[in-house]
């Protein structure tokens, strides 16, 4: 009963509204058709929004990572030098600063400069019997610290001049100064503000069964998610412009194993560049900063580069790299240290030398920029 009760007064109101209300209804209905139109547009305006961030969520994502590599950095001096002249007192005089001055601006524009340490970092005094002992101060690996030298090899024969103690020093000056090593078993991992990770490996091949460290790294890198793997290799003939049958048996060995780059170091001279298998070997990038040596009688060098593309986190095929030909020396008679940028013939002379040393091994050239072209 109570039902009925409620039903009576809601049936005689509805007929009110339907007979003196007509034109309220009327538009009641209009606006309501309205309503519904304007919900339509927005849902469809709200669709094609999600469509356009959807195309944009799968569009490619591209990153590049360069790499400058250099040749052998002696920062020190031989046991058989006076101060006078010696890389020591180019030191005292003009400070850390002053020897990689004319490629900070190089090193600083890459994400990773690489560099091969041919000396010891240390203090000790008692060296290891051999012709050529090469040492300098701890505080020197400032040079590399401050120039943004961001790597180095220790692969090399001159990693234990003065000791095995020489060696530990010189990975401690290294380590504090925030510059990475990579020697033997220890791979160095490098990662890129954009996520892309760098192995570095390194071995001194002059003793051959070294090599299966480099295969081991290797693995190691594939291991840790490497997406780029670079090999530092000491090896080859000294003051020979061509590559021995083992340098290239042994640089084809490691990039059908997995590596992405090869460096090479020890003849310091400069030799060919060669295109494997969609990979670049240096052979030698020679002398680089060179205390060593107070007058090296060939100062040509190069500072190789090279570009990596990454699509979606794949690298790609194509190879963009370039040599920029330099002097380890800003004077012709004399070493003072500080490489420096050839220019005008000088220049043009040391591109005609790495396409002539690199013309037995691929068909690549180097234009007059120092571009590399690949005419295969």
């Amino acid at each position: 009963m109570k039902k009925n009760r409620i039903k009576i007064p809601i049936v005689l109101f509805a007929a009110l509204l339907l007979t003196g209300c007509g034109d309220a209804a009327a538009e009641g209905t209009e606006e309501s058709s309205k309503q519904i139109s304007q919900s339509i547009t927005e849902e469809t305006e709200s669709h094609t929004v999600t469509e356009e961030e959807s195309v944009t969520e799968t569009e490619p994502v591209v990153t590049t990572f360069t790499i400058t590599a250099v040749g052998d950095c002696a920062i020190g001096a031989l046991q058989t030098h006076g101060y006078t002249g010696s890389f020591h007192q180019y030191y005292d005089e003009n400070g850390e600063d002053y020897f990689f001055e004319n490629f900070r601006e190089v090193f600083e524009a890459d994400d990773l400069t690489l560099a091969n340490l041919e000396c010891v970092l240390t203090d000790e005094t008692e060296r290891v019997e051999k012709t050529f002992n090469i040492k300098g101060h701890p505080e020197y690996v400032g040079i590399l610290a401050s120039s943004s030298v961001e790597a180095c090899s220790l692969g090399n024969n001159h990693t234990q001049d003065y000791g095995t103690a020489s060696l530990t020093d010189t990975q401690e000056a290294l380590t504090e100064a925030g510059v990475l090593y990579a020697y033997n078993d220890t791979v160095a991992y490098y990662t890129t503000e954009d996520g892309i990770k760098v192995a570095m490996l390194s071995a001194n091949l002059l003793s051959e069964e070294n090599e299966r460290y480099l295969l081991e790294g290797i693995e190691k890198a594939r291991q840790e998610g490497a997406d780029v793997i670079i090999a530092s290799c000491h090896w080859g003939i000294e003051r020979d412009y061509y590559p021995t049958d083992y340098q290239q048996e042994t640089a084809h060995r490691l990039i059908d194993a997995g590596v992405d780059l090869v460096i090479g170091h020890h003849p310091h001279v400069l030799q060919g560049i060669e295109y494997y298998k969609g990979k670049m070997i240096c052979y030698s990038l020679g002398n680089f900063c060179f205390g060593a040596n107070r007058n090296p009688s060939d100062k040509n060098t190069i500072v190789f580069q090279q570009t990596f593309t990454f699509v979606d986190g794949e690298v790609q095929d194509d190879v963009e790299a370039r040599i920029i030909p330099s002097r380890l020396s800003g004077k012709n008679n004399s070493n003072n240290y500080q490489p420096v940028i050839a220019a005008g013939e000088q220049a043009l002379d040391i591109i005609d030398k790495m396409n002539e040393y690199s013309s037995p091994y691929s068909e690549i050239s180097f234009d007059k920029e120092g571009n590399l072209i690949i005419n295969e």
